[in-house]
């Protein structure tokens, strides 16, 4: 039975643990099958999408390249190639029973800084937009040879294991329609190749130490929005529980504040989507300067975000919102001008799960655009 990656990997799964790599490192990695069809490509460079792989004589070179290196690897070395267009890369082949089923890529990237005048000549020379071009190789990391060969070194052996584990998944599937028999002695070698597998993980602990700060920054964004910096509900969810917990156990309660922008649609409409972010953006960055240390900024979903304001009665959560409101109205978003928000404002009472927190504060904002937005409704007044 002749397998290929697809059978053995399950390319979402690989994807999502390349991108998880991508944002750990900041290096761009690719999944080709032997016949030179990419399954997998994470953060490629904008040198590549954007230049290398447009101009028809460049692009050329990219493919012929990408053909040629599986000429230059063997067993389970790996090749630094230069790429034809100035970058790096490095491959390995993915091998299963000493039979290639496909490469990775890890690129690109350079060693040292790009040498301006070389990329200049290349972008006159292939008809490139110059001052873009070099914008782009700006973007272009540059990585020691030491932390490729360690990385390489952990890609290496992790491909190697994971074609084994693969393979073995396979044999297993096939044996249990067999007999019972068959299944348990499958599940025992499992069994030995997890072992295996954990050992070969503390002989790579040296590169699990260099990603730790990498890994802390993928555990941050897992509760941040991405194109606001703000937290997310799940962010949210978990602060929530805590705040309920104490208001439960003698502690002050906490307020509540909902708001969104007033004819969002219209920004969009009028300016596009991309203004449309960098409002978002910018507005995030404004009311970041006036919450307290402590206070919890929520992208809620959309234009819509919550405040979340620990040991603050209402009493007090009401002006604040209301100097919110007085500062963003002054403000000036770049491309759009001036905007407005409406705001709800409620208190966690008594009794109150968060469902119906949430349900009255919501209430509260639907109260201030009701009554003419740009404006502050608390939920006592309802």
């Amino acid at each position: 039975m002749t397998l290929s990656l697809k059978d053995i990997i399950d390319l979402d799964d690989l994807r999502e643990l390349m991108h998880f790599f991508h944002e750990a490192a900041g290096i761009s990695v690719g999944v080709m099958d032997a016949e030179n069809h990419w399954l997998v490509t994470v953060g490629w460079q904008r040198t590549c999408t954007n230049f290398h792989r447009i101009a028809p004589e460049s692009r050329k070179k990219c493919i012929l390249s990408e053909i040629g290196i599986g000429e230059f690897l063997y067993d389970e070395e790996y090749l630094t190639h230069p790429c034809p267009n100035g970058l790096l890369e490095v491959a390995i082949p993915i091998v299963l029973n000493e039979t290639p089923l496909g490469f990775f890529f890890l690129g690109q990237f350079l060693h040292h800084p790009p040498d301006q005048e070389y990329f200049r000549r290349q972008a006159l020379n292939y008809g490139f937009d110059v001052d873009a071009y070099l914008l782009a190789l700006a973007e272009v990391p540059v990585v020691s040879k030491q932390r490729i060969d360690y990385l390489m070194k952990f890609f290496t052996r992790f491909f190697a294991l994971l074609m084994r584990l693969g393979s073995e998944n396979q044999q297993r599937h096939l044996a249990e329609l067999e007999t019972q028999q068959a299944k348990e002695q499958l599940e025992s070698r499992v069994e030995e190749r997890t072992i295996e597998l954990n050992r070969a993980l503390i002989e790579v602990g040296d590169l699990a130490a260099q990603l730790n700060e990498s890994l802390k920054k993928v555990e941050r964004l897992a509760v941040t929005d991405t194109l606001t910096e703000t937290y997310n509900r799940r962010k949210f969810d978990e602060i929530v529980v805590k705040e309920h917990h104490l208001a439960n156990h003698g502690g002050a309660p906490f307020s509540l504040i909902m708001f969104d922008i007033d004819h969002f649609k219209k920004v969009n409409d009028k300016f596009g989507h991309s203004t449309g972010d960098l409002v978002l953006k910018h507005l995030s960055t404004v009311i970041r300067g006036l919450v307290r240390h402590g206070d919890l900024l929520i992208r809620w979903g959309g234009e819509e975000f919550l405040i979340l304001l620990p040991n603050t009665q209402i009493e007090e959560a009401a002006p604040f919102a209301e100097r919110v409101r007085t500062e963003v109205e002054r403000e000036v978003f770049p491309g759009a001008g001036t905007i407005t928000i409406s705001l709800g404002v409620a208190q966690l009472r008594e009794g109150d799960s968060t469902d119906t927190l949430l349900g009255r504060v919501d209430k509260a904002l639907y109260q201030a655009k009701q009554e003419g937005r740009n404006r502050v409704v608390v939920c006592s007044e309802l």
